[in-house]
């Protein structure tokens, strides 16, 4: 059987190694393990065996194929445009593994179906239309959204944090046949968060097919997020309220953040873009929370809770007691070692959450009622 170099890539990339470094590790030059990546060598099954111990995964993963390759038109991340290419190529790695992870689920589990609607981003009055389309589908009214990950999750995307993503890089999602959102668990406050998982359902909705990560691309997505969580026919009064004559009423603003769980400098924004705030405005607010120390990091954020995952963590409790599949087993499938799976999974689950629950589960992945992005699939 042929080996696999991509695959080889991929694991050495998933572990944030250079080639350099793991040669060094497993007693090889950077140049042959360039030239086996690339197809041009063959590694001896001793080589191999190395590669499995270093890299924690199984001497299959090197010679089965992907089942579903990833084209860059189909990978979207949300990062600092001038994050390093090393640290874009690692966090891809972690998410394509988590890919794997959930293409093994789908093979077991009737997970929530596609429920993506493609929207037209040419100009921002269709890309306003195109958010509000998406909140009418999923039945989500036009007030708050009360949990953005079970409306991504509840239309059928996989969101979940994963470990060894640099602080640059907030998300990394793949618009693949079942939807995978990454998200970076550091540094990050609940509205950062739900506005990520917001900018990545604008990829999805908007660039099908699109290579993304420029200016305009991410400007687009970013457009969608502001208008899908604050939508303009509600989130324009609010706005007005937050204005004392010409000044802008600070205890006002946080009160709009807490009930829309969206960030002052959001709000700011988009009360800039609805036609709200002038522009003097919208610069003393950034200024103001400058001032205030909340560049960073605003105040009410350390009462906001973080809005946790739930797919993956029922997936894997369904996968156990109705299948027998095991953590381990998950494992194998994805021809890994069952240390590799632990580390993707680190960020969601602490070291009991792989002990059995009580045997009262009632399977949730056929149906869904998404309104408010409250209610989770059944």
């Amino acid at each position: 059987m042929t080996f696999n170099g991509s695959n080889l890539r991929t694991a050495r990339l998933f572990h944030g190694l250079s080639q350099q470094e793991l040669g060094d590790r497993i007693g090889c030059s950077k140049q042959f393990l360039s030239r086996v990546e690339s197809g041009v060598d063959v590694p001896t099954s001793a080589l191999v065996s190395k590669f499995c111990d270093t890299l924690v995964v199984l001497p299959e993963f090197f010679i089965e194929p992907d089942p579903m390759p990833i084209a860059d038109e189909q990978c979207h991340f949300r990062k600092q445009l001038t994050t390093k290419v090393a640290l874009h190529q690692t966090a891809r790695a972690r998410g394509e593994f988590l890919k794997r992870m959930v293409n093994v689920m789908d093979e077991h589990l009737e997970l929530p179906r596609y429920d993506f609607e493609e929207g037209d981003a040419s100009s921002l009055e269709t890309i306003e239309l195109a958010a509000e389309r998406a909140r009418e589908h999923w039945g989500l009214g036009l007030g708050p959204i009360r949990n953005m990950t079970h409306v991504a999750e509840n239309a059928g995307a996989v969101v979940m944090p994963i470990t060894g993503l640099a602080l640059e890089i907030d998300a990394i999602s793949f618009a693949t046949r079942r939807p995978v959102i990454a998200m970076n668990p550091d540094s990050r406050s609940a509205c950062r968060s739900r506005f990520g998982i917001a900018h990545e359902i604008g990829h999805f909705c908007l660039h099908i097919g699109v290579q993304t990560g420029d200016k305009i691309t991410e400007s687009q997505a970013n457009r969608f997020a502001s208008a899908f969580l604050m939508p303009r026919r509600y989130f324009a009064a609010e706005c007005r309220t937050a204005l004392r004559g010409t000044r802008l009423n600070w205890p006002v603003l946080a009160d709009i953040k807490r009930r829309w769980g969206v960030s002052k400098a959001a709000i700011l924004y988009r009360g800039k873009q609805l036609g709200i705030f002038s522009e003097e405005q919208y610069r003393s607010g950034v200024i103001g929370l400058t001032r205030r120390g909340e560049a960073r990091g605003e105040d009410e954020d350390r009462e906001m809770p973080l809005e946790v995952p739930d797919l993956i963590a029922d997936s894997m409790q369904m996968l156990r007691e109705a299948f027998g599949i095991s953590r381990a087993v998950l494992a194998q499938e994805m021809l890994v070692q069952t240390a590799l799976l632990d580390e993707l999974l680190s960020a969601r689950f602490d070291e009991g959450a792989f002990s059995a629950k009580p045997d009262n589960v009632v399977p949730m992945f056929v149906g869904r009622d998404t309104r408010n992005g409250a209610s989770r699939y059944r």
